[in-house]
C-alpha cells in the first residue's frame, strides 16, 4: 500500500521541492492543497482537505513568511503560523495521523556564538519569529506525538527565495545593498524535502518516533552580501543577468523587522538519525540558478 503523504501548500518552495522528489518514489502517494483548498485561517477547509486526501502523514508547508510586512500584519501572520497549526494538530491527532509542522530560525534572536541546537531557548526578534514561536507551542500542546523540523535560509530553483529575488533584481538594478552582518546557512530545498519524506516513512512505521522538534540546516556559514555575489557570480558564469553588490550594516539598510544576526542551527541529531546527505553549496547554487534563468 502507498504511503499518503498531504501537504498544506502546494507553491512554496519546500512544497515544490516535496513534489519533485515524490515524483521519483513509487511508494509514495502526496497530495498537495493550495491555500484556496485548505486555509490555515480556516480549521474547517483544513479538516475537509485532509478528510478528503485521507492521509498517512499531514506535513505543514505553509506559512505567512514576509518578515517585514508581518511587522503591521501581525493578526494575519498569527492567524496563519499560529492558530492554522494549532488546528492541524488538533485535527491530525483527533484522527491519528501523523502530523510534520515547519517552523524556522527566527525563533531565536541569534546572539549566540555557534549554531543552535533544539535545547536552546527561542527569543523571537520580529513579529514573523513570535507567530511561528506560537505555532511551536501550539503543535506541542495540542498533538505531543507531532514533529517541528526548523529551517533556515532556505534556496532553490523553485518558488521565490534569496536567489531568485537578487536574480530578479540584477535585471534592473547597477547595485544591490545587501547586509554583511547577518550569517547563516544556506539550505538546499530538496535536501529538506527528502529529509521530510524519509521522516514520513518513520513516523508512519512508528507514529510514536520522532516527536518533537529537529533542525534541519546545512553545516555551511555565509554571509548575506557574500552569498549575494556568489549568486551573482554564477548568474553571470551561466549567461544570466549580474550587478554588483554593496554590503551594508543591518542597521545601514534599516529593514522593517528585525534578522538574527547568527541564524546557524545544529542539524547534528536529523543528519544522525535520518542519515541526511546536503548538497554542497556550490553544486546547489548552480542547479538552483540554472532552473531560476530557465524559467525568466
Amino acid at each position: 500500500m502507498s504511503l499518503r503523504v498531504a501537504t498544506i501548500g502546494r507553491n512554496g518552495q519546500v512544497a515544490r521541492a516535496l513534489a519533485s522528489c515524490a515524483a521519483d518514489a513509487p511508494d509514495l502517494t502526496l497530495i498537495q492543497a493550495s491555500s484556496a483548498e485548505a486555509d490555515l485561517r480556516d480549521s474547517d477547509s483544513l479538516a475537509r482537505f485532509i478528510d478528503a486526501a485521507a492521509p498517512h502523514i499531514v506535513i505543514n508547508a505553509g506559512a505567512y513568511n514576509n518578515l517585514d510586512r508581518a511587522e503591521t500584519d501581525r493578526d494575519v501572520a498569527f492567524a496563519i503560523n499560529a492558530e492554522g497549526p494549532r488546528a492541524l494538530a488538533r485535527i491530525c491527532a483527533a484522527r491519528e495521523i501523523g502530523f510534520v509542522h515547519m517552523s524556522t530560525d527566527c525563533v531565536f534572536d541569534g546572539t549566540k556564538d555557534g549554531a543552535y541546537s533544539e535545547i536552546d531557548a527561542p527569543n523571537p526578534l520580529s513579529v514573523y519569529g513570535h507567530s511561528k514561536h506560537a505555532g511551536e507551542i501550539a503543535v506541542l500542546e495540542h498533538n505531543p506525538a507531532a514533529l517541528t523540523v526548523r529551517v533556515c535560509w532556505v534556496f532553490s530553483e523553485f518558488g521565490e527565495n534569496f536567489v531568485s529575488r537578487m536574480i530578479s533584481l540584477a535585471r534592473t538594478r547597477q547595485d544591490l545593498r545587501v547586509v554583511d552582518d547577518q550569517s547563516g546557512p544556506p539550505t538546499y530545498a530538496p535536501d529538506i524535502a527528502t529529509g521530510l519524506l524519509a521522516i514520513a516513512r518513520r513516523k508512519h512505521a512508528a507514529p510514536a518516533d520522532l516527536c518533537g522538534l529537529l533542525h534541519f540546516a546545512a553545516p555551511g556559514r555565509i554571509d548575506r552580501a557574500s552569498m549575494a555575489q556568489a549568486i551573482m557570480d554564477e548568474s553571470r558564469r551561466q549567461g544570466g543577468p549580474f550587478t554588483h553588490i554593496s554590503p551594508v550594516s543591518s542597521v545601514a539598510f534599516g529593514a522593517p523587522a528585525r534578522r538574527p544576526a547568527n541564524a546557524c542551527m545544529s542539524s547534528d541529531i536529523a543528519t544522525r538519525q535520518l542519515r541526511l546527505a546536503w548538497t554542497p553549496w556550490d553544486a546547489a547554487l548552480e542547479q538552483s540558478v540554472r532552473g531560476i534563468l530557465a524559467r525568466g
